[in-house]
C-alpha cells in the first residue's frame, strides 16, 4: 500500500484503515465488543489511578497490545509527537505551581518561577496518560474493521450521535485528501515552505483554510450524491459482529475488577497502602 502523508506526526488515516481491514494477528481476530470494553475500562483507569508505576504498568501493557498485533512501532512513534505537544501545553500552566521541593528556580520580571519535584511527577503522569490512551486507541482502531465500528456505534450510541461519528470518520478522509492536494499544487509551483515564522504562518494559513473549504464542498457533493441513492439517515449492516470468546470475558471481568479495586482504594478505603 501506498501512504500519502506529507508528516510523520500525523496519523495516515488510509494506512491505519488497510491494516484493520488486512492484518491477521490476534489482535485482529479478538471481538470488536472485548476491545471496545476494555477502551473504556483503560481511559477509566488512567483517570482513577494516581501512582506512577501502576501508569507505566498500564502503558507496558498497552504497548504491548500493540505490538501483538503487529503494528508499526517507529510510526507510533511519530504519531506521539501531538499527545505530547497536547500534554507539555496543558501542563506548563501547573507544574510551576505545585508546591514542593525545588528543582530550578528564577525571577522573571520580579516574579518567582519555581519548578518543584512535585511539578516534574505531574508533568509525567499527565504524559504517561495521554500514550496510554492514544496507544490502546490507536491499537483498536489498527485492529477493527470499520463495519465493526459502524456497528458498535449503530448499536450503543443514539442513531443521531452514531450517523455523526461515522459521517465525522468518513470527513476526516476528505480533509486529509484536499490537505495532501494542496501541498502538492503547492509544491508543483516551486513552493517553498521554508520561510520566515510570519510568511511560512501565513502561508499555513492559507494552506488549512483553502483545504477544509474544498472539504466542505466535497462533503457537500457526497450528501448530495448520497440523498440521490436514497440514504435514509442509517447505515445498512452487512457483517455480523463477533462476541467475545471465554477469553475476552475474562479479560473483560479481570479489567473491571482492576477498576473496582483501584476506585475503592483510592476513594473509599486504601486496600494496597498506596
Amino acid at each position: 500500500m501506498s501512504r500519502r502523508s506529507y508528516t510523520r506526526h500525523i496519523p495516515d488515516f488510509r494506512l491505519v484503515t488497510f491494516l484493520a481491514e488486512n492484518g491477521r494477528s490476534a489482535a485482529h481476530m479478538m471481538s470488536p465488543w472485548t476491545k471496545g470494553v476494555l477502551l473504556v475500562m483503560v481511559i477509566l483507569l488512567v483517570i482513577v489511578l494516581t501512582d506512577l508505576y501502576l501508569l507505566l504498568i498500564m502503558f507496558a501493557v498497552v504497548l504491548t497490545f500493540y505490538i501483538i498485533g503487529r503494528l508499526p512501532i517507529r510510526l507510533l512513534i511519530g504519531w506521539y509527537s501531538l499527545p505530547v505537544l497536547f500534554v507539555v501545553t496543558l501542563s506548563v500552566m501547573f507544574m510551576f505551581t505545585e508546591p514542593g521541593t525545588i528543582i530550578a528556580d528564577t525571577r522573571f520580571f520580579g516574579i518567582h518561577i519555581a519548578l518543584t519535584d512535585k511539578g516534574v511527577l505531574l508533568f509525567v503522569k499527565l504524559l504517561v496518560r495521554a500514550l496510554v490512551v492514544v496507544t490502546f486507541s490507536l491499537a483498536v482502531f489498527m485492529t477493527t474493521k470499520y463495519s465493526y465500528i459502524a456497528h458498535i456505534a449503530s448499536r450503543t450510541l443514539p442513531r443521531t450521535l452514531a450517523n455523526i461519528f461515522l459521517l465525522s470518520y468518513r470527513f476526516t478522509f476528505e480533509t486529509s485528501d484536499e490537505m495532501s492536494d494542496v501541498l502538492d499544487a503547492l509544491h508543483a509551483r516551486s513552493g517553498n515552505l521554508a520561510k520566515g515564522a510570519s510568511k511560512q504562518t501565513r502561508l499555513f494559513a492559507g494552506i488549512f483554510g483553502l483545504a477544509f473549504v474544498h472539504a466542505f464542498e466535497r462533503a457537500e457533493r457526497i450528501a448530495k450524491a448520497m440523498e440521490a441513492r436514497g440514504f435514509s439517515g442509517e447505515f445498512p449492516r452487512y457483517e455480523k459482529l463477533p462476541q467475545p470468546g471465554p477469553g475476552g470475558y475474562c479479560l473483560i471481568a479481570l479489567a473491571v475488577l482492576a477498576l473496582g479495586a483501584v476506585s475503592y482504594s483510592r476513594y473509599v478505603s486504601n486496600l494496597f497502602g498506596w
